[in-house]
């Protein structure tokens, strides 16, 4: 590190003379930066030429390396019922067509609407009246004690009070942190802390329990606080709650099934030792997992070894008395779950937000759909569900298995319509089937999973005597589809689709016709044999020939193409270079305004590939190939582009731009179409055996098409172009200008420690100069000194 002292003792500006030294030691620096700066811009130059050449070269291989790209062929359609018919005719269609009747379409097998069961869940809003979401009128007494004063307090409902005002009647009542929330349809009731609130009869208990939607309980329990910290409270029950106290009255039975084997449980609700811990002993008697939680006041059933639990739809009313609401499947299994909106009200439509569990279905399941495919075969598609799914999700599901299937839900009403047309080849068997979900584990023991025969059940697809069935089932979704009959050139066809391609022709039948019986006495007869043709004059008849026009135009629109890019490449080949003009440095660019440097950059890179051989070389290459002929094609008057009216411009200005004869090429075209069509898109072989058909010898040829020709060349012309400049995800060691860059970034390195040392070098002697000076200044000063002192 050079100590740097700056002028103070000579008076000079050591900083400006160093930096203006420097900018002369810099200039060899300058030069190598602007050397790399110009193997940047021709790099840039060449990738660019590669651009445009290889633009050109996907638009060859899109129009012209495939004949049906290039050929083209129009179609006349004649007959009544044309509009019945679309056809196109492609590059192999020949002869004609005369369709003579169509029996019927091609349909794709559905189910039709099918109505879902209707919901009583439906969160009430803020603005319902409680008569409208099925809560009766009521009272509800209650205990508030606070500071050790305990006073009765009471609130009376009826059905013209809004949810919202219930809320705030009892929010004026004593419960401060009462509220409803409109997305879970719950109601809160809170106490602010140091309040005990109680119940303070059964009917208010009951009032809670069945009008708000709070957790099943016994009547006249109190209400208490659950967290400390909100006060939220709820009603307790217990195992020793008698059925009395929920509702039930008199003897009854729960009559269920499991696995299909008919079980029963009864009740005596006057027996006072009928309670709910009795329940769940008999329940669990009878070989299923039933249990009540006293914390959650959730009763719970299910049934064992992933066995089916069926309850009979009788025993609903029942069940909800425990908050419970059925449900069906493998583990089947019920719980409580009782919310305002889960009590009377009048049945809804679903809708597509309607959750599967408000229609029963409490557990998550699966299900097999079987649907005809593309191919006529029938394809299984497993798909699986959960109970919190809305509908709208399953149709989802549905539709994004890859079944072949397409849901639709609107108004309470669902539909399954095949995704392809016609019936199945595989069985007499509907075109959509709804199946077991069959698993075999390790030990090999088989399960089966029907729980989509109650989804499906819900939806309104199966009858109740099929929602649950044992071991394996198979039930229709939909019918079949039908095929598409018809009769053409006096054959009678038959496809899976509307769409028919048959010699070269693509027709799509859009209506039936000229099927029928012959005469008004034979509609009549039920013995009458419909026939094709029975109205002679009703049949549509095509014919295709070439489309000269078009291809006419599709070849002017090459030339064009092309000669475009010839220009360009011209272009940069002859375009002025300025050698006064090289890239500017950081320096030269702080001293110019933004428009200064752009025009002084347009001059510096112009020029770029002036003369340069690998555009020269890869030009010539490209114009050789409309020389000559092409081989392998059968008339020789016209197998050369020069027979057809495509030549090169004789004006060397042009740079080997293309003309059209329009009176040499439509001539051809309309002598032989497919040959002129072969010259552009044949794939033939650059060494190609050929009989000639006049002197019966084996000659070799090029047989290439002209497209493909142009590709190999631009191949060929990408390759060089790659070898010299490369690529954007190709290395700078891969390529050539890359190499020079890395090259010049050593250099420019090593020029840059060079010139480290050179300032340091300048600061050291500028630094000596001025020690020097500073020291002789002492002397004098002493001397100066010591003289006056003399005198």
């Amino acid at each position: 590190m050079v100590t740097r002292i700056g002028g103070l003792a000579s008076g000079m500006d050591i900083d400006g003379i160093v930096a203006k030294l420097m900018t002369a030691e810099r200039a060899p620096l300058y030069k190598l930066q602007q050397q790399k700066m110009k193997y940047e811009w021709q790099r840039d130059a060449y990738r660019g030429v590669n651009t445009k050449i290889d633009t050109f070269r996907n638009y060859l291989v899109d129009n012209f390396r495939l004949s049906s790209n290039f050929v083209k062929k129009s179609t006349t359609i004649t007959g009544a019922n044309a509009d019945k018919v679309s056809i196109t005719a492609g590059t192999s269609a020949s002869g004609s067509l005369n369709i003579q009747g169509v029996q019927s379409l091609a349909t794709a097998a559905t189910s039709g609407a099918k109505n879902a069961q209707n919901t009583t869940y439906r969160n009430a809003a803020n603005t319902d009246k409680l008569v409208d979401i099925g809560v009766a009128q009521g009272q509800f007494n209650f205990k508030i004690t606070s500071d050790g004063t305990t006073e009765d307090r009471s609130i009376v409902i009826d059905g013209n009070t809004k949810v919202s005002d219930v809320v705030n009647q009892l929010v004026g009542a004593g419960f401060d942190k009462a509220s409803y929330d409109e997305a879970t349809g719950k109601f809160s009731l809170g106490a602010m802390e140091g309040k005990k609130v109680e119940v303070a009869d059964a009917n208010s208990a009951s009032f809670l329990r069945d009008q708000l939607g709070f957790t099943t309980s016994y009547i006249g329990s109190s209400i208490k606080a659950t967290d400390p910290n909100d006060n939220t409270v709820e009603v307790a029950a217990n195992n020793s709650t008698q059925l009395k106290d929920l509702g039930f009255s008199g003897t009854g039975t729960f009559n269920f099934t499991v696995n299909g084997e008919t079980k029963t449980v009864s009740y005596d609700a006057n027996d006072p030792t009928q309670t709910i811990g009795k329940l769940v002993s008999d329940f669990n008697a009878q070989g299923l997992n039933a249990s009540f939680n006293e914390k959650t006041g959730q009763f719970n059933i299910s049934a064992k070894d992933g066995k089916v639990l069926q309850f009979d739809d009788g025993n609903r009313s029942d069940l909800i008395k425990l908050g419970i609401h059925q449900t069906t499947g493998s583990s089947s299994k019920a719980y409580s779950q009782i919310k305002i909106a889960d009590h009377g009200g009048n049945p809804l439509t679903s809708t597509k937000s309607t959750s599967l569990q408000h229609l029963g279905l409490l557990n998550d399941g699966k299900f097999k759909i079987s649907a005809v495919q593309a191919d006529g075969k029938m394809k299984d598609t497993i798909i699986e569900f959960k109970s919190t799914d809305t509908i709208e999700s399953l149709i989802k599901r549905i539709n994004g298995s890859g079944a072949g299937v397409t849901a639709l839900f609107s108004n309470g009403q669902m539909s399954i319509t095949a995704n392809n047309t016609g019936t199945n080849k595989d069985s007499a068997s509907a075109d959509i089937q709804l199946k077991t979900v069959k698993t075999v584990d390790e030990n090999n023991i088989e399960s089966y999973d029907n729980s989509g025969f109650e989804l499906f059940h819900q939806l309104g697809f199966v009858n109740a005597s099929d929602r649950n069935p044992a071991g394996e089932q198979t039930i229709d979704l939909a019918g079949k589809g039908t095929n598409a009959k018809y009769k053409i050139n006096d054959l009678e066809m038959e496809s899976q689709t509307n769409n028919i391609n048959l010699e070269g022709y693509t027709i799509k039948l859009t209506g039936t016709f000229n099927y029928g019986v012959t005469n008004q006495e034979d509609v009549t007869n039920s013995n009458a044999t419909p026939i094709y043709g029975y109205q002679s004059a009703q049949g549509v008849s095509v014919t295709a020939s070439h489309d000269i026009d078009a291809m006419m135009t599709k070849i002017k629109e090459f030339v064009t193409t092309y000669n475009g890019l010839v220009t360009e490449l011209n272009n940069s080949l002859k375009e002025t270079k300025y050698r006064e003009y090289s890239p500017l440095t950081k320096e030269q660019k702080e001293d110019m305004s933004e428009s200064e440097i752009k025009l002084w950059e347009e001059k510096a890179k112009s020029g770029l590939l002036k003369n340069d051989s690998i555009l020269r070389e890869g030009l010539s290459k490209m114009r050789a190939n409309f020389i000559g002929q092409i081989g392998g094609l059968n008339d020789s008057t016209i197998d050369a582009l020069s027979e057809i009216g495509i030549t090169t411009s004789s004006r060397v200005s042009d740079g080997g731009t293309l003309e059209i004869n329009d009176t040499k090429l439509r001539a051809a075209l309309e002598k032989d179409p497919d040959q002129v069509g072969k010259m552009f898109s044949q794939t033939g072989d650059s060494k190609a055996s050929f009989i000639d058909p006049v002197t019966g010898q084996t000659k070799t040829v090029d047989s290439r098409g002209l497209a493909r020709r142009l590709t190999e060349s631009i191949d060929a012309f990408k390759l060089q172009i790659e070898k010299k400049a490369g690529r954007s995800t190709m290395t700078e060691q891969q390529y050539n200008i890359g190499k020079s860059m890395v090259d010049l970034d050593t250099r420019i390195d090593r020029m840059q420690k060079r010139l480290v040392g050179i300032e340091q070098r300048y600061w050291k002697q500028f630094t000596a100069m001025e020690q020097a000076i500073n020291k002789g200044n002492q002397q004098s000063s002493m001397f100066m000194q010591g003289s006056g002192g003399g005198f």
